[in-house]
């Protein structure tokens, strides 16, 4: 990967890691769970994925150490996103497409090829995760204060 394909592909990563933050923090904030600023912290985002999914956001500490479960209960927990918010059909399978395919298949090609793949499966979980989180069909939880 040359420089200008590795800036790229930063600049992509960084943009959207911004504006899924941005929409994840509206929709903990429509939602009532508290911290939506957390979007933006890496690792604990995925503790407001748990309590928008309403389950336990200490089990992010599973990522410390056992990196696979890991990110099985967060595609358990989007899943659960997509449910409580009436966007599963499609684009909970969009995101667990492009996510399976990011960490196990781009591998196996190299070069330009690599990248424009990786770009491609970037945007398309970018995408996914902003429709996911739409804070205006965010249903009103009783949320506990972490």
């Amino acid at each position: 990967m040359g420089t200008a394909e590795f800036a790229t592909f930063g600049l992509i990563t960084i943009i959207g890691y911004i504006i899924v933050g941005i929409r994840l923090m509206n929709l903990c904030n429509a939602s009532g769970v508290s911290n939506g600023w957390f979007a933006f912290v890496p690792l604990l985002n995925f503790t407001r994925w748990a309590r928008l999914a309403g389950k336990n956001p200490w089990l992010v500490l599973l990522w410390f150490v056992f990196v696979i479960p890991g990110l099985i209960l967060s595609l358990i927990w989007l899943n659960k996103i997509s449910e409580n918010t009436g966007t599963k059909s499609p684009w909970f399978l969009v995101y667990l497409i492009a996510t399976i395919i990011s960490f196990a298949g781009t591998s196996a090609f190299s070069g330009t090829t690599q990248v424009i793949i990786s770009l491609i499966l970037t945007v398309a979980m970018i995408a996914a995760q902003w429709m996911i989180f739409d804070p205006t069909k965010a249903p009103r939880s009783t949320a506990a204060a972490f």
